[in-house]
């Protein structure tokens, strides 16, 4: 009896110590890619894709920059319009989890790349759309809007990921499951 409870303990323990570690590498992959580099190219390619979006379904775009500052006609296109954020949380997710190959790392992170990148130029166009058209004025489009079509971003990518990685579900559930043994 005392001898599975040592065991328990000891095995709740290392639960922990691999959680800690999987949320400290993800979350030093997540903080130094976010705020280390400079987007500015890339928020001006958010900027002209969302331009030719818009273009497209008949409203006028006009991409200007100023200084390290990317313009989309009125409305300044920032890191955090680029969905880098969602982008950078998924390369800690994808490469803290243990015993992936890279490729499938690459694969991985490449479509989540990718579908934010495109999720973000169709929000962009959506609350631009929005807004020229006097659905909703910016303060109602641009922050409650875009976090509601985050949330349902990131519930697709979570299920993309695991699609390619089944280990990220598999690493939860048994860090979940370790923590709840007794």
């Amino acid at each position: 009896m005392r001898e599975s409870m040592v065991s328990a303990e000891t095995n709740r323990l290392q639960v922990a110590l691999n959680l800690g570690r999987y949320l400290a590498v993800a979350s030093t992959v997540a903080i130094v890619l976010y705020y280390l580099p400079n987007y500015y190219l890339y928020e001006k390619i958010v900027a002209e894709n969302s331009g030719v979006l818009m273009q497209f379904i008949g409203i006028k775009s006009i991409i200007w920059t100023h200084g390290n500052q990317v313009f989309l006609n009125q409305f300044e296109i920032q890191r955090m319009c680029t969905g880098v954020q969602v982008m950078t949380v998924f390369l800690g997710l994808i490469v803290a989890v243990p015993k992936v190959p890279l490729k499938k790392r690459i694969l991985a992170f490449s479509v989540v790349a990718v579908t934010v990148h495109f999720v973000n130029v169709g929000r962009i166009t959506f609350e631009i759309w929005l807004v020229y058209n006097g659905i909703l004025p910016w303060s109602l489009v641009h922050y409650p809007t875009g976090l509601i079509l985050g949330i349902f971003s990131v519930a697709v990518l979570i299920v993309a990921a695991d699609y390619f990685i089944p280990q990220i579900g598999d690493f939860a559930f048994s860090l979940i499951d370790g923590l709840r043994a007794r």
